[in-house]
């Protein structure tokens, strides 16, 4: 993976930053054809950067960036992947079957679509989840907790595995929303059942190779980074997923991806509803936050097997779904939740924050822009931030010595507010790929 990263243009742009925190990913089973590719939750290196090397503008027009194209979705939250060009989403028939959708990146034209069935209906109805693109394969997860493994030349269903009935999970009202994980022939995916905490399944197959118990339930996904010098796969859980006062057992954890088992254990953390995954912040450092007035903690690992986690800084509030981003020695993340939404005196302290890798507050830009609970990428250098309060998307500037802000359009049209637009972005060689409940839409960002 060091290789492929060194083989594109970005790398020299980069490289200072990924050898200063000491953070570069092992060795994933994401295969992308080009630099540009988003082959899914988080983008290349789950981290939420994009390492294209296309420039985006640093303006927008007053009626923002050109649509290249729109198309009309079935009510839900799922995000997009992005590889050799196709934009792939995996859309939903209330009460009937999640449906797997294959469009061109340029044009918008429908390719390809797959079909799996799916019965029964959650809370905000429909997909929320990003299909996780390699090589040779397509991996789903609908939010009746049916997962499938498509093959990509053709959408072919391989299998498919309904984790509620394989495992004895407790459904959701929410749904799942976690999104498929794939690493050295393994798909990875939390359940949220007592025995089966977290599971691989065999990408070829969909059959178990190994399951991990102690740690349900979540509504978070456990994704692999490099973290304490190897692979790990980094999860946050408690096991009341979706109580509010989050009365359960909670914990943050390192797995072994290989075998599921259990490297370390960090219950200090007393979230509520994990949604937002652990990030790396460097090499002994991860940040980990929440909402339901969970806050954000950074932790350091120290001693010789690392056993020894401290909290290096309190913060709190932190971010209800939109995982943070580390850049350039500080970390981003959206704070704002159902405790502040209604509470106009607490929106002083909520909005964008920047903290520093040693956890020192930088600032935060409080309630005004109204960022909600929104989602946030990083490409050329920017923060593409979509607030999801009033549907509006920004492009930030980031910096520790304040907020600037560059450009700020709404692409959907949107007035009313608490628009609930929670779906990840994507991009792609300058394309940006957004949606609200009912549309999808591709952006040209490029730099003209």
């Amino acid at each position: 993976m060091i290789m492929l990263l060194q083989s594109h243009p970005q790398w020299a742009k980069f490289r200072c930053y990924f050898v200063g925190l000491s953070v570069l990913v092992g060795a994933f089973s994401f295969t992308f054809a080009a630099s540009s590719d988003w082959p899914g939750y988080l983008g290349p290196m789950r981290d939420s950067i994009s390492y294209d090397e296309t420039s985006l503008a640093e303006s927008w027009p007053e009626s923002g960036p050109p649509v290249l194209w729109s198309a009309e979705l079935n009510p839900g939250h799922g995000g997009a992947s992005i590889v050799d060009g196709k934009v792939y989403l995996l859309d939903r028939v209330d009460s009937e079957k999640d449906v797997l959708l294959v469009r061109d990146l340029m044009s918008g034209e429908l390719l390809a679509n797959g079909e799996v069935v799916s019965r029964g209906r959650v809370n905000f109805p429909g997909s929320r989840s990003v299909p996780t693109v390699t090589q040779q394969s397509v991996f789903t997860a609908g939010p009746m907790g049916v997962v499938c493994g498509w093959n990509r030349n053709d959408l072919s269903l391989r299998w498919s595995v309904d984790l509620i009935r394989e495992f004895g999970a407790t459904p959701l009202q929410v749904g799942y929303s976690i999104h498929p994980q794939a690493y050295e022939g393994l798909v990875i995916i939390s359940v949220d059942a007592e025995e089966a905490s977290v599971v691989a399944l065999s990408a070829a197959t969909g059959e178990v190779v190994w399951k991990t118990s102690g740690l349900h339930g979540s509504l978070s996904t456990p994704i692999v980074r490099r973290f304490l010098g190897q692979d790990q796969i980094l999860y946050i859980s408690n096991e009341t997923p979706e109580e509010p006062k989050g009365n359960g057992a909670s914990s943050v954890a390192g797995l072994d991806p290989r075998t599921g088992r259990v490297l370390w254990r960090y219950t200090g953390f007393p979230m509520a509803i994990p949604i937002p995954p652990p990030i790396v912040v460097e090499s002994k450092k991860l940040f980990v936050t929440g909402g339901y007035e969970a806050g954000a903690q950074l932790l350091g690992f120290e001693g010789e097997q690392n056993t020894d986690i401290r909290v290096l800084n309190n913060f709190k509030w932190g971010s209800q779904i939109c995982p943070p981003i580390v850049y350039e020695g500080h970390i981003y993340f959206l704070a704002h939740e159902n405790a502040t939404l209604k509470n106009r005196a607490l929106w002083p302290e909520i909005g964008l924050h920047c903290v520093s890798a040693n956890g020192v507050a930088r600032w935060n830009t409080g309630g005004e822009p109204m960022f909600g609970r929104g989602s946030m990428i990083l490409a050329d250098g920017k923060l593409i931030i979509r607030d999801s309060y009033n549907g509006k998307l920004y492009l930030v500037a980031p910096s520790p010595e304040g907020y600037r802000q560059l450009a700020v359009a709404n692409p959907f049209n949107h007035e009313r507010g608490d628009r609930k637009q929670w779906a990840p972005l994507a991009i792609s060689m300058g394309l940006l790929i957004i949606r609200d409940e009912r549309e999808m839409k591709c952006l040209d960002l490029r730099k003209r």
